[in-house]
């Protein structure tokens, strides 16, 4: 292979993990809040037993609360393995993502143009596309899906260990546990290693997989996503082509700068609507892989000892249905919501600046 083909190989990897890093330390913050308030059992109906004042906690309540107890650290409280799990996911994502893609393109393209070989220096994928071989919707879901699908086996502990993190109030279950006040606390993790080893010694190796059922399901979120995001890239391709066709022109600041603001819109509009569609899956996701028991803040200001376990995905959809009705599903919808947008546009530009450079 020559040096140009391992660059471009290489190129979607790279650029996966730069991406999904950036966007995973700028928006932490409001990760860790979703995820608080995904696994909250309380009836939204009954908000006085969430707070007896009977005001709804808000982000900026909750982020509040945070640092009151566990400091500015607390924001990024799991911030190790989610750095780690975005870097392979994104990386992995995008690297099988394009590499399936490929072949699916390859394989519709014409015998005798196959039977020709293709310039070294040139992608692949370029060169497939300038022959009019595309895919369409169904083809760049199945893509999407295939790759997520290998992902969740690859990373599902990382995602797992990183959620238990999250949901820790360490300062506070450190100390129970140091004064023997309660022993229904067990010691926080240390870090994602500690979690690991813990996590297989207490509930063994298959645990690591609590929440894979969703998680697989979810799968559907990034085919959703890829298909609204390859329809509008195509869309807009089409439309900035044309227009510069009609001024003559192909580069220069202001052109590299369209170009930037076009993929921000195309990947906060394609990563609204899938996780608008696929938001249930999350909380089912993040109630399944917590610790059966934990320490937790509520928005009066005390500190209860919650314990939560549920037996599967059938039992815990049929309690958040009960217990809570359809509004649990949606639970941390607000901050995911506010999250999402600068999420994956800052993902996705990063990831196509970093092709462009590398090809």
């Amino acid at each position: 292979m020559a040096p140009s083909e391992k660059k471009m190989s290489s190129a979607p990897l790279i650029s996966g993990v730069l991406g999904g890093s950036a966007s995973t330390i700028l928006l932490y913050p409001l990760d860790l809040v979703k995820v608080r308030w995904q696994v909250r059992e309380d009836s939204i109906t009954n908000i006085k037993s969430v707070n007896p004042t009977g005001q709804r906690p808000t982000i900026l309540s909750s982020m509040r609360g945070i640092v009151r107890y566990e400091g500015m650290a607390g924001l990024y409280q799991g911030l190790s393995p989610a750095l780690v799990g975005s870097a392979v996911s994104w990386g992995g994502y995008f690297f099988l993502y394009e590499g399936i893609k490929l072949r699916m393109m390859e394989g519709k393209r014409p015998k005798s143009a196959m039977a020709v070989s293709n310039d070294l220096g040139k992608n692949r994928n370029q060169q497939l596309q300038n022959d009019g071989i595309r895919l369409g919707p169904l083809e760049n879901f199945m893509a999407a899906c295939s790759a997520g699908a290998a992902m969740v086996v690859c990373t599902n502990p990382i995602w797992l260990i990183k959620t238990r993190m999250q949901l820790q109030l360490k300062h506070i279950e450190a100390e129970h546990v140091i004064h023997g006040s309660s022993t229904d606390v067990k010691p926080p993790y240390k870090n994602m290693f500690d979690a690991a080893r813990t996590i297989v010694k207490e509930e063994g190796v298959l645990a690591l997989y609590k929440g894979a059922a969703p998680a697989m399901m979810l799968t559907t979120h990034g085919g959703i996503q890829f298909v609204a995001y390859e329809y509008l890239k195509a869309t807009f391709g089409t439309y900035t082509k044309a227009n510069r066709s009609t001024s003559g022109k192909n580069s220069g600041v202001m052109h590299q700068l369209q170009d930037s603001v076009g993929y921000l819109t195309m990947g906060a509009v394609s990563k609204i609507i899938a996780s608008t569609v696929t938001y249930p899956l999350q909380v089912i996701k993040s109630r399944l892989q917590q610790r059966s028991q934990t320490a937790e803040w509520t928005a009066a200001g005390d500190v209860k000892i919650m314990k939560r376990e549920y037996a599967g995905v059938i039992d815990c959809v049929s309690r958040i249905s009960k217990r809570e009705g359809i509004v649990g599903f949606f639970k941390g919808c607000i901050p995911n919501a506010i999250r999402v947008a600068p999420n994956a546009a800052i993902t996705l530009v990063v990831y196509e600046s970093v092709m462009n450079v590398l090809s």
